[in-house]
């Protein structure tokens, strides 16, 4: 849901707080109105011969404060009240740095006055087919041992179907943050990596294993590719991944999960 292309309820809205006082400019209503609406006792409705105008300014109305990640700051508020248990989750991703997010008690009133359902329950019953990051067998950096490079790539809608990229490890989550599903994904949101023979490149997750099933080895710490029987290398110049024949000798094969969990197959 766009921030700004829905109706809502004025009795209704204000009832659930209208937006958080405390956010910044703009990033993050959109959740933050879906959740409450769910959580809270409403619905929100797709009504497909609905139309709703949104008008652009010429220029921003509004001063956006030097030395502040505004998009940051109130996902970290938003997550404070609406997240629960799962809030962990987002600050694994952006190195458990929340930084000053401000006063959020009377957002967390709010939300007990209404009597909300927990975020469990939206997952549950609203959103059920999303994948949960604690199932994940392994989440965080994949580190190749020898060179201490990590596997790298922003994720973004432009990035899909290009190679995969690698850079030096950062321990910031971000780019590096993957996480290993129980079926063999390697995969950051809606994206998986992803092996036809040529490149290792992020696709759409198709859940169907084939060219997005990885298996990983702890004992010779080779991430072997299921349908070719290939092994995850890196170049001798440590500039790129590629595929090759699996060898227990080839230290460019060894890899390490962060977080890896085997108890979670």
């Amino acid at each position: 849901m766009a921030g700004g292309l829905f109706a809502i309820d004025r009795q209704f809205f204000e009832r659930l707080g209208t937006y958080d006082s405390g956010f910044d400019i703009w990033g993050g209503e959109n959740l933050e109105l879906s959740f409450k609406t769910w959580m809270c006792g409403g619905t929100l409705e797709i009504v497909p011969c609905s139309h709703v105008g949104h008008i652009f300014r010429k220029r921003s109305p509004y001063k956006w404060r030097s030395g502040v990640n505004v998009l940051k700051r109130n996902s970290i508020r938003l997550s404070e009240v609406w997240l629960d248990e799962y809030a962990k989750y987002y600050y694994q991703r952006i190195g458990h740095d929340k930084g000053n997010f401000g006063d959020v008690s009377e957002r967390k009133a709010l939300r007990k006055n209404l009597g909300c359902k927990s975020f469990k329950w939206y997952l549950d019953n609203i959103y059920p087919e999303l994948f949960i990051p604690g199932e994940a067998v392994a989440s965080g950096e994949i580190r190749h041992l020898s060179s201490g490079m990590c596997i790298d790539s922003p994720g973004n809608p432009e990035d899909l179907q290009q190679p995969v990229g690698f850079y030096e490890c950062h321990n910031q989550g971000g780019n590096q943050y993957w996480m290993l599903s129980k079926t063999g994904e390697i995969r950051r949101d809606e994206s998986c990596l992803d092996y036809s023979g040529t490149d290792v490149i992020l696709y759409p997750c198709h859940g169907s294993k084939g060219n997005q099933q990885w298996i990983y080895n702890t004992q010779t710490k080779q991430i072997r590719h299921e349908s070719s029987g290939k092994c995850l290398a890196i170049t001798e110049s440590k500039q790129r991944l590629l595929m090759e024949d699996c060898s227990l000798t080839a230290p460019r094969q060894r890899w390490a999960f962060e977080n890896y969990d085997p108890s979670k197959l």
